[in-house]
């Protein structure tokens, strides 16, 4: 069946004035959530000298998705997400200004209040991300949807790129450190300060959102909001049941089952690759870390241009055909990462890692892993949206954030004790063959279970209204 194109771009979704209020918030929200990341790493590093207890940080960081994120995705879908966005930031903001105030005592005697902290900033966004997601659908139409959702995919990289290699290294590296009332404050609390002030804002573009452009497409309009202590008491009493619905609702829509594996595929592969990033860099290729910047800056570009373009491509071929392309773009370049590597030395036995071509080819290859990522990851992420009516959006969305995180962990700790015990090339000839094995599932279970035609989901909308 053709689908017909939508003449949607950027720039046309960022003249929305609300779309545009919504991106701002995501946009500044997510470069000071991770400049603060940046930071807390440093701070930790600085404050033990202990890799484990800078492992800890993440940890403290990642288990609130786990615990919170299902339940989040509950209150989400029953409380105004307008109001969920601007009182999460409201308090990110509060704990994040908390957080720099004990930063001004004995650092070390603090430790677990900084641990603590870390704890509750993460709990307090596992909220403010599906409230989001489920949000978007409200500020565009249909057609506008792929684009919108390309756009804070784009965003959600950049910020990354913003917060972890731009805002926090400069300010740490150029913020002076000065004494006030014989209180010193150093760039880590200035940069901790700075992120509070800016959740803040954030807030403050969320409240400039009026209240009627968040109302659910298929929700009479008749239905008033409770006030939040009758929501809340509400939620609090059906918050098992509304997390089995959610489930339920998942695992029996095989099409929407499918998006919501593939897209936290997608997500744990970057965390993977990130892990062995540094292996990469100094075990494969025999270099200095120093360069891994240069090394994986194409991924990185091929994260943002494939984000760009991707649109475009997956309403041409298909989502199922653009998410299988990736897959074996993405195997393809972690079984010639190594294979080149054996190629350079064969070439050039003597000075192997300083040949020019070498790094060349490692950079097409990154960035073919770079555009691979995207056409995983935005296909399923859009599929999810679409198979989701906007009044459980907030749970599935949620679950979904919730089967990523706790899948990550093992993988994570897996993959680390792997490459701890074989060598780099073989965990990434074991990791192409594990890619290839999940496209090749991919395309048994959609065929198997192919998606509903868009009238069945309206008929589905409007039988659940």
């Amino acid at each position: 069946m053709a689908i017909a194109q939508p003449k949607t771009g950027f720039l046309t979704l960022l003249k929305k004035r609300d779309f545009l209020r919504l991106w701002l918030a995501q946009l500044i929200s997510m470069t000071s959530l991770n400049a603060t990341n940046y930071a807390l790493l440093i701070l930790i590093h600085n404050i033990t000298n202990s890799t484990t207890l800078v492992g800890l940080a993440i940890i403290c960081f990642s288990i609130p998705a786990v615990l919170f994120g299902a339940p989040a995705g509950v209150f989400v879908d029953r409380m105004d997400k307008r109001r969920v966005m601007w009182g999460s930031n409201c308090l990110r903001a509060i704990a994040t200004i908390l957080f720099a105030l004990i930063l001004l005592g004995n650092r070390g005697s603090v430790l677990f209040f900084i641990y603590l902290l870390t704890f509750v900033i993460s709990s307090i966004g596992q909220f403010f991300t599906p409230a989001e997601g489920s949000a978007i659908p409200m500020l565009v139409g249909d057609n506008e949807m792929l684009p919108a959702l390309s756009l804070f995919n784009i965003t959600f990289m950049l910020s990354q790129a913003l917060g972890y290699v731009i805002l926090a290294p400069i300010a740490l590296s150029l913020l002076p450190t000065f004494t006030l009332f014989h209180i010193t404050f150093d760039p880590i609390v200035q940069l901790y300060a700075a992120c509070g002030i800016l959740y803040l804002l954030c807030a403050g573009l969320v409240l400039l959102i009026p209240p009627a452009s968040f109302a659910q497409r298929h929700q009479a309009s008749s239905v008033l909001t409770p006030d939040l202590a009758t929501q809340t008491m509400g939620i609090m009493h059906n918050i098992q049941g509304e997390m089995k619905e959610g489930w339920n609702f998942i695992r029996t829509r095989k099409a929407l089952l499918l998006a919501v594996v593939q897209l936290s595929f997608a997500g744990i592969l970057i965390l993977v690759i990130g892990q062995i990033a540094t292996p990469i860099v100094t075990d494969l290729l025999g270099v200095s870390a120093n360069l891994m910047a240069v090394i994986f800056a194409p991924a990185g570009v091929g994260l943002v241009l494939g984000s760009i373009i991707m649109p475009g491509v997956s309403m041409r071929i298909g989502k199922l055909r653009t998410i299988f392309i990736g897959i074996l773009g993405l195997t393809m370049a972690t079984l010639f990462l190594p294979l080149v590597t054996i190629l350079a030395r064969w070439l050039q036995p003597h000075g192997w890692n300083g040949n020019p071509l070498l790094f060349l080819a490692m950079g097409f290859l990154m960035f073919i892993a770079g555009m691979a990522l995207v056409c995983i990851n935005i296909p399923s992420q859009t599929a999810m949206q679409e198979l989701t009516p906007d009044w459980i959006k907030g749970r599935v969305l949620a679950l979904q954030i919730v089967l990523y995180n706790t899948c990550s962990i093992p993988i994570i700790l897996f993959i680390g004790a792997l490459s701890d015990i074989l060598h780099i090339d073989r965990v990434l000839y074991i990791m192409s063959i594990s890619i290839l094995a999940f496209g090749i599932w991919s395309v048994y279970y959609e065929r198997k279970n192919p998606a509903p035609v868009k009238a069945e989901l309206v008929e589905e909308k409007v039988t659940q209204g």
